[in-house]
């Protein structure tokens, strides 16, 4: 059974703001082809989150927001790859908001010196991995300053979903960061605009919009996870 709209979640996470060369999305951002036609900026974001509660219970999480997209003469943002750490959560996100979740498995592990280390694999091959510092004075963060409105398509119909949160942030320092660009677009030569921890966060993911057919003339009904750049799941060498 999925469990409906709205989800309440809660936890903490880092996010990695960037603004993208149009050819790297392109390129590398496992883009849609109706993602692709509407592309209006590169300015997007890499999120790691680990989820304590929800309604589907705990799990951790690893996207990819190319940017900003055109969609009815608004832009916002959207989801072109993404990977959570339970079939619950993977379910959810395709039927309730046309998420493409896909499933990997999740680590963290914090050192004495307050940094950590997650990462993210598939068969037991690591294909994310970083090691994070938070430092500094926490400030609070909420959707109120960051829109999180997003886009997401699902078999031909546009889902916009208007999510809510709030929660404290700290600047964060990312090293070590390691990528497989076979799975997930590889970030590690490119400098980001900032990294944030955020802490304590609460938010809640409402039943979306759906704009029926919407997208029906750009790819023939397809699902949001349709002609990404590069395939889902190659196979390992």
């Amino acid at each position: 059974m999925i469990a409906p709209p709205p989800w309440q979640l809660t936890g903490d996470g880092f996010i990695w703001l960037f603004r993208f060369s149009r050819a790297f999305v392109e390129r590398e951002g496992f883009m849609a082809d109706w993602q692709r036609a509407r592309l209006a900026s590169a300015l997007g974001a890499v999120m790691l989150v680990d989820y304590r509660q929800t309604n589907v219970g705990p799990y951790r999480e690893l996207l990819f927001i190319p940017g900003r997209f055109r969609v009815g003469g608004r832009r916002m943002f959207s989801i072109s790859k993404i990977y959570v750490s339970t079939e619950a959560s993977v379910r959810g996100g395709v039927e309730n908001w046309g998420i493409p979740k896909e499933m990997a498995s999740f680590a963290r592990e914090r050192r004495g010196d307050g940094s950590e280390c997650f990462s993210a694999a598939l068969d037991g091959r690591v294909f994310f991995s970083a090691k994070l510092a938070p430092f500094g004075p926490r400030f609070p963060i909420s959707s109120s300053l960051v829109p999180l409105t997003v886009a997401q398509a699902r078999r031909g119909d546009l889902l916009i979903t208007r999510s809510t949160a709030r929660g404290w942030a700290r600047l964060c320092r990312a090293r070590a960061l390691r990528v497989d660009g076979a799975y997930f677009p590889d970030l590690s030569r490119l400098r980001p605009i900032a990294v944030i921890a955020v802490s304590g966060f609460r938010m809640t993911f409402p039943p979306p919009e759906v704009l029926r057919g919407y997208l029906a003339e750009d790819d023939g009904g397809a699902t949001s996870a349709s002609s990404p750049t590069r395939p889902a799941h190659p196979p390992a060498p």
